[in-house]
């Protein structure tokens, strides 16, 4: 009936068989859901055939929907168009299927895609706006009871779905619906574990988990939409983690579990949760997301001890003017004394860097650069430098009037991170490419 569709995310030439993720856990928290109500449902994770030329994916979906009619397609900015991509494959199989899109990228942008993808091609039947573990499955019960596969006319039923919060579609006069954003903030102890078992050839393809601590953040920082796609902060309950870590360990796959997003945001959380792998024994390696600044001898021996193998924290610039007009609020002090007490206890790091921010000039680029031949990194550690990207939702896209930047591309494809998006006042797309070489040389310098 449904049919869960994550596009490929990597490049072929990227692929690590070793360190294979599994697609977005959004996915399975719908699947799920759809599991618990009794609604037929399977997952599609294009990751898996990186290596397959678009004729061969358009095969694999032939084949993968011959038992569906509803199609629930995610994507993020910059795999977009292949999203769209898959939703023309689908219609092409028969115009009379549902998709309906979710993630990030759609929510901010609904209006423009639906006009631009519905009216013209048909391709987009609804979105869902932010978390959709709700809406989604509201949705999906109205359409099963209605669906016939001759029709997909809505008219009858229309009532029925502007009762959903959280979606958006083109009604029965041609216009975009909208049905309001969400009254209720998703209850993250309510939902259930996300669906693994859903996944195919799950013990070939997939080492790493994913495991969700939290939903928002608290902080404002200009190039992220985090804070306006989940409105508010929201931790999960300790025990709902360590089942999760249970279903994680009985599949013999995964060796690996990656706990996002900025788990030591609260700093008692942060220790009880530390606390709570090692009193179960876990035995797990894990990394994570961390506010290095916030990093004391206490936690970092705590994380130590719960198994913790890496750690990934974002410290973007050295240059606090640049900071500061970016609503990173953190000190490279801070910083700089956090890595020296994670390094005491061998733990790896990856740090974060992001080029071309509101503000940034010649001078504090050169700022950062020695900043960064200070840290105590050392082999274990690894440096990826990124260009500031003006995501649908951030600041840096919503205001970009007031941070005073010009973008140059619109074709999303190109916001991975690594190209040119935008200029600033300071800096053209010349000298930013010139820039960004440069930081490229250091990332390699500390990788290799």
């Amino acid at each position: 009936m449904v049919l869960l569709i994550s596009p490929k995310t990597t490049k072929p030439s990227e692929l690590n068989l070793d360190f294979f993720r599994e697609p977005n856990t959004g996915l399975l928290y719908l699947a799920a859901i759809l599991d618990l109500h009794d609604i037929f449902v399977e997952i599609l994770d294009l990751e898996q055939y990186s290596h397959l030329d678009p004729y061969e994916i358009k095969s694999i979906l032939h084949k993968k929907s011959v038992n569906h009619n509803i199609f629930g397609i995610t994507s993020l900015t910059n795999t977009f168009y292949d999203a769209i991509s898959i939703a023309a494959t689908v219609k092409k199989i028969n115009p009379n299927n549902i998709t309906i899109f979710g993630g990030p990228h759609v929510s901010f942008l609904f209006k423009k895609i639906l006009n631009e993808y519905n009216k013209k091609e048909n391709l987009i039947d609804f979105i869902c706006i932010g978390e959709a573990e709700e809406s989604f499955l509201e949705l999906v019960k109205i359409i099963q009871k209605h669906y016939t596969n001759n029709t997909k006319d809505i008219s009858s039923y229309e009532v029925k779905i502007n009762s959903i919060e959280g979606l958006a579609y083109i009604n029965s006069k041609e216009k975009v619906q909208f049905t309001d954003k969400p009254s209720d903030i998703i209850d993250l102890k309510k939902l259930p574990l996300p669906a693994r078992f859903k996944l195919t050839n799950i013990n070939y393809y997939y080492s790493v988990a994913n495991i969700i601590i939290n939903r928002g953040c608290p902080n404002q920082c200009s190039f992220c939409s985090r804070q306006n796609l989940f409105r508010t902060t929201r931790l999960r309950n300790l025990n709902s983690i360590a089942e999760e870590i249970r279903d994680i360990k009985s599949l013999v796959s995964y060796n690996f579990i990656n706990f996002y997003d900025n788990i030591n945001y609260n700093p008692s959380f942060f220790q009880e949760f530390c606390k709570m792998l090692i009193k179960n024994k876990f035995n797990i390696d894990w990394g994570c997301e961390i506010r290095i600044d916030n990093i004391n001898e206490s936690t970092a021996k705590l994380l130590k001890k719960s198994g913790c193998k890496v750690i990934a924290t974002g410290i973007e610039s050295a240059n606090k003017d640049v900071l500061k007009r970016n609503f990173k609020y953190q000190d490279p002090n801070k910083v700089r004394e956090g890595i020296e007490i994670i390094k005491k206890y061998d733990i790896p790091i990856q740090t974060y860097f992001v080029l071309g921010l509101p503000g940034e000039t010649d001078s504090s680029f050169k700022e950062t650069l020695e900043f960064i031949t200070t840290l105590p990194l050392n082999e274990s550690d690894k440096l990826n430098y990124f260009m500031a990207t003006p995501y649908p939702g951030s600041k840096l896209w919503n205001d970009y009037d007031s941070f005073g930047i010009k973008i140059i591309d619109y074709n999303f494809s190109n916001y991975d991170c690594e190209h040119i998006i935008f200029e600033t006042p300071n800096l053209k797309k010349e000298q930013l490419e010139q820039m960004f070489k440069k930081a490229k040389e250091m990332e390699t310098y500390f990788t290799n």
